[in-house]
């Protein structure tokens, strides 16, 4: 595809015969505020992930078109489960340079949806999408060394480790190293 990048046109829905990836609406709210208080699924992101800027979580979704989509800074999905409609949890396209045609794409689950399939088909489905809809041509997912549950996500959703060890701010005192995955497109 060559054409110029989309991916802030719309909040595209995304889906597959298990999940469906769309906007969040603020009945999701306790779901989320449930999410952000599972410390595991923290574990191994950044400090500064929109969802924990606000400590109550409808002012979250109020005001994420505002100070993300519109901005640009990052699109946030809600992850759905198909057959009961529950909340999963957040797919993100992040470090959006569209004079490079490049993003960064990043996923959290609610730990009771963890060893399901469900990361590799979000992330298969958000590749995808970035790919042959919203014109990018380089995606990227930033993956802490420790966060082997990740990694291996990611590696059977299309992406390729190419750098290890990469000192990162992450919003904590130190640097975290992390391993750069990339997948780029082919035409």
């Amino acid at each position: 595809m060559n054409t110029p990048s989309t991916l802030f046109q719309e909040y595209p829905v995304l889906e597959d015969e298990m999940i469906v990836l769309r906007k969040m609406t603020e009945e999701d709210a306790g779901a989320l505020a449930e999410m952000c208080a599972q410390k595991e699924v923290y574990r191994y992101v950044p400090a500064f992930l929109y969802e924990l800027k606000y400590e109550d979580k409808h002012t979250v979704l109020a005001k994420m078109d505002e100070e993300c989509f519109d901005t640009k800074e990052s699109l946030l999905l809600g992850v759905y489960l198909k057959e009961t409609g529950a909340f999963a949890g957040i797919a993100e396209f992040y470090a959006y340079e569209p004079e490079r045609r490049k993003c960064s794409i990043g996923l959290r689950l609610k730990q009771e949806y963890w060893g399901r399939g469900i990361a590799v088909r979000a992330e298969t489905l958000m590749i995808r999408y970035l790919l042959e809809q919203a014109g990018i041509r380089t995606i990227t997912g930033h993956i802490m060394q420790e966060n082997k549950a990740s990694a291996a996500a990611a590696q059977k959703s299309g992406l390729e480790k190419k750098y290890c060890g990469i000192p990162e701010d992450w919003g904590f005192e130190e640097p975290v190293l992390i391993d750069k995955y990339i997948r780029k497109a082919t035409d």
